[in-house]
């Protein structure tokens, strides 16, 4: 096997092979067939990671340790921290959704700090640590799943919601929470894939053959010969299995949809929450409490959750199915189109992870008993369910079957 290194450069999102040009200070070389962005040039990224993730590990043991958000009213005081509602949906037995909601405002991002911190340290002893390799693939796929910036929004709207009620009182780990945020989100932006595998290993293209077709590792972007793929689907850089396409992508993604399509049924007719106040109960369902908000004069507040809880989560399984059906099926439209289609519903999806995060916070803080009480309704989960199965669905999707059935109505 010839093991060497080449300036090249694949789209993850089409497939298609450049020769890699040179890319300037804070430049980004974007895809000229689907318009997919493949490499972001950030000079002297190390330091300013190195800066970011050591803040962040800070403002994260802050943010957990100090009060994070209370309520006062009648005299009463209730107060929660950043996992107050997971704390408040383990009490009533939601452990499904307690888990959903602490990994995604938690786990992931107290991960991805440490998995930064573990990656640097180890780039400036210059020592290939155990397991970087597997771990600098794990940091990739798990982004996704980090959602602090949407906690940050449901809990501004769980606030303007309670604000006619009681007097919100902002404690110091909320404004640690807000720095935690900013820092994650400079991590993602100046944070280097590229030149963490060179480091790690300069070669970059493993081949039988000078001339042969070569297929490009999703992890670290190496490029690997189809004839070495048929001895071993395995990347030689970085140990990941490669396939040509995603595996059973088509059959994954239509399951995850249907399933997804099952749960939106109930997630629209039953109540998210139940309010009890001074003895009267009342229901809210995802419309209601958009007519809420409008009715209480927060309109912009209620289109963002409109469009985070109503409109995303239908466009989302109305746009999959049309790919679906156009790689599967007929393809009828223009692939770079549908290729745009596919990311911005990748990217938007996890917003609508708004409305838990809206109701688990009102849980968590609004326990008056008599007075006033909050409780979660049988659509949370199942509306959590409909974005976690919208986002799977969208992972399990092989954008490159755009391309192929392109390319195949050429042909005909």
């Amino acid at each position: 096997m010839i093991s060497t290194h080449r300036d090249l450069i694949s789209c993850q999102d089409c497939g298609h092979l450049y020769d890699l040009p040179h890319v300037g200070k804070n430049q980004q070389l974007d895809c000229k067939f689907c318009g997919h962005v493949m490499l972001t040039h950030r000079p002297d990224w190390e330091h300013k990671v190195t800066a970011f993730t050591i803040a962040g590990i800070i403002l994260f043991i802050l943010a957990n340790i100090f009060p994070f958000i209370g309520l006062e009213t009648a005299g009463q005081v209730q107060n929660s921290n950043l996992i107050g509602g997971v704390q408040a949906l383990i009490h009533r037995n939601e452990f499904l959704l307690a888990s959903i909601v602490f990994i995604t405002i938690f786990l992931f991002p107290l991960f991805e700090l440490l998995s930064v911190l573990y990656i640097l340290l180890s780039r400036f002893m210059n020592v290939r640590a155990p397991f970087i390799g597997l771990i600098v693939h794990m940091l990739h796929i798990s982004k996704p799943w980090g959602m602090l910036e949407i906690f940050l929004v449901g809990i501004a709207v769980a606030s303007l919601k309670l604000g006619n009620f009681a007097e919100i009182i902002l404690g110091p780990g909320i404004y640690a929470f807000m720095g935690l945020v900013l820092t994650l989100i400079a991590n993602n932006l100046y944070l280097s894939r590229e030149d963490i595998w060179e480091w790690l290993n300069h070669d970059n293209f493993f081949t039988k053959e000078d001339d042969e077709a070569v297929v490009a590792c999703h992890c670290c972007e190496a490029h690997i010969g189809v004839s070495q793929l048929k001895v071993n689907n395995e990347c030689p850089r970085c140990g990941i299995h490669i396939h040509l396409h995603l595996p059973h992508s088509i059959q994954k993604t239509t399951a995850l949809l249907i399933a997804a399509l099952v749960l939106y049924i109930p997630s629209n007719l039953l109540p998210i929450m139940t309010t009890t106040h001074l003895g009267q109960e009342s229901t809210d369902t995802l419309f209601s409490g958009v007519l809420h908000l409008i009715h209480s004069g927060d309109i912009p507040i209620a289109m963002v959750v409109f469009f985070a809880s109503i409109v995303v989560p239908i466009a989302k399984l109305i746009v999959m199915t049309y790919l679906l059906w156009n790689v599967s099926i007929k393809f009828n439209g223009d692939p770079k189109q549908m290729a745009r289609l596919y990311r911005i519903t990748e990217f938007v999806g996890r917003w609508s992870m708004i409305d838990v995060f809206v109701v688990t916070t009102l849980v968590a803080l609004v326990q008056f008993g008599l007075l006033a009480n909050i409780e979660p309704g049988g659509a949370l989960l199942c509306f959590a369910g409909v974005v976690v199965l919208t986002m799977l669905a969208a992972e399990t999707f092989d954008p490159k079957l755009i391309w192929d059935a392109y390319e195949n109505k050429k042909t005909d």
